[in-house]
C-alpha cells in the first residue's frame, strides 16, 4: 500500500499547523499549500535519485528477438525506464503464444484465439482463464524452424480438453501431437512435445461434453537451455564486433553472446541473431511520473512516509527561512532514509544509467 497525494501533503501541513486540503479543494491549493504538493513530488523524486535499485521501482522486461534484428529501443520496453541491471541478461526460448494468461480479468476478449465452433470466452474463475464448453479455439504460430522440439506447457482445471497440435487447424487438423487432460477438480499444469514439420503449426483446444474447462495458461517454445549475456560498453563493442556485424554477413549470424548499449538508448546483440527463437529478458528499474490527482498513490510504500514527510517539512522550512527547525527535519530524513537502504537495499555493482 502506498498514500495519496493529498494524504501526503496534509501530514506535512498538519505538522507544520497550516489548513488542511480536502479532496475537493486539492486543485484550488494556494500558499503554503501549493509549495508543499510541490516539496512532496521534489522529496520522492530525491528519494528515487538516492540509489538505483529500490525494489518498489523494480520491473522485469522482455523483448523477442528477431532473426537479423541486432538493436532493441528502451522505449519500446518502458516510457519510464531508469536503470538496466546488465548482471541479468539472459536468451530465453521464445513464448510464440499471444495472450496465454488472459491477463484481462472479466473481459470477452480471447485476443490471438480464433474460434473454430462454439462460443469460447474469457473468464475470471481462477484468476483469469479461457472458458470453453462445447467449443474449439485454435492459434496459428509462425517462424517454427523444421525438425526442432518445441513444448507446449498448460494449465487447465474443468471438464476434458483435447489439447491438438499440428500444421493445418479445426477439425481437418494433421496432428503432430494430441493431448487429452482431465482435472475435474484442480488446476492441472501438463507438457507435451512435438517436433516441428513445418514452419507454421496450429495449437487447439477442445471440450466437446458440454461441461466448462477452463485454460488457465499456455506456453509453447522451442526447447533450448537460455544463455546469459556478457555485457559489453559500446566502445568495447566498436572495437571488436562492429566492423563484422557492419557486413551483415547472413553466415556470420548466430546465437548472441554479448550485449551492449548504444549512445541512442538501444541494446544491441552480437552476434547479429540468426533466428527468430528466443527472447531478451532482464530486470530493469523505472522513474516515477509525479503527482498530480489527490488521488494519485506515491510509488514509495506507506512505512516509509515518514521519509517523504520529513524531506518535505525541510523544504518548506527552508523556503520560510526557518533554517533552525530545517536542519531537525534534514536529520529526521537523513536517519529515515538510511533505515530504508538498510531494509530494503540489495546492492548490485554492475547499474549502467540509460
Amino acid at each position: 500500500m502506498a498514500s495519496s497525494y493529498l494524504v501526503l501533503v496534509n501530514n506535512v501541513l498538519r505538522d507544520m499547523n497550516e489548513v488542511e486540503l480536502t479532496s475537493s479543494t486539492f486543485t484550488a491549493s494556494r500558499g503554503v499549500q501549493t509549495t508543499v504538493k510541490d516539496y512532496i513530488n521534489r522529496s520522492i523524486s530525491d528519494i528515487l535519485n538516492s540509489e538505483l535499485n529500490w525494489p518498489f521501482t523494480h520491473a522485469e522486461g522482455s523483448v523477442d528477438v528477431i532473426a537479423g534484428k541486432q538493436l532493441y529501443s528502451y522505449a519500446s520496453i518502458a516510457s519510464t525506464l531508469k536503470y538496466v541491471d546488465y548482471d541479468n541478461m539472459l536468451l530465453k526460448p521464445k513464448n510464440y503464444i499471444t495472450n496465454g494468461t488472459y491477463e484481462i480479468a472479466g473481459s470477452a476478449s480471447i485476443t490471438g484465439w480464433t474460434t473454430v465452433s462454439g462460443s469460447p470466452a474469457a473468464s475470471s474463475k481462477f484468476g483469469n482463464t479461457l472458458l470453453l464448453t462445447n467449443a474449439e479455439v485454435t492459434q496459428q504460430i509462425d517462424d517454427l524452424i523444421v525438425g526442432r522440439s518445441y513444448t507446449v506447457l498448460t494449465q487447465t482445471s474443468g471438464a476434458t480438453l483435447t489439447l491438438e497440435i499440428g500444421t493445418s487447424s479445426g477439425g481437418s487438423q494433421t496432428t503432430s501431437s494430441t493431448l487429452t487432460i482431465s482435472n475435474a477438480n484442480e488446476v492441472l499444469l501438463t507438457e507435451t512435445t512435438f517436433t516441428a514439420t513445418a514452419t507454421s503449426h496450429f495449437v487447439s483446444f477442445t471440450e466437446a461434453a458440454g461441461s466448462a474447462a477452463f485454460v488457465k495458461l499456455v506456453e509453447l517454445t522451442e526447447n533450448l537451455t537460455p544463455i546469459s549475456l556478457k555485457y559489453l560498453s559500446y566502445e568495447e563493442y566498436t572495437e571488436r564486433f562492429r566492423e563484422r556485424d557492419s557486413r551483415a554477413d547472413v553466415d556470420k549470424f548466430g546465437d548472441p553472446e554479448y550485449v551492449y548499449t548504444t549512445y541512442n538508448e538501444e541494446i544491441g546483440l552480437t552476434p547479429i541473431p540468426k533466428n527468430s527463437n528466443r527472447s531478451l529478458s532482464f530486470d530493469y528499474y523505472v522513474t516515477a511520473t509525479a503527482l498530480s490527482a489527490a488521488t494519485d498513490e506515491s510509488i514509495i510504500p506507506e512505512r516509509f512516509e515518514p521519509v517523504i514527510n520529513a524531506r518535505a517539512k525541510y523544504y518548506t522550512y527552508m523556503f520560510r527561512s526557518d533554517t533552525q527547525t530545517a536542519q531537525f527535519a534534514l536529520k529526521e530524513y537523513e536517519d529515515g532514509l538510511k533505515r530504508m537502504k538498510v531494509e530494503l537495499l540489495n546492492r548490485k555493482d554492475y547499474m549502467r544509467a540509460v
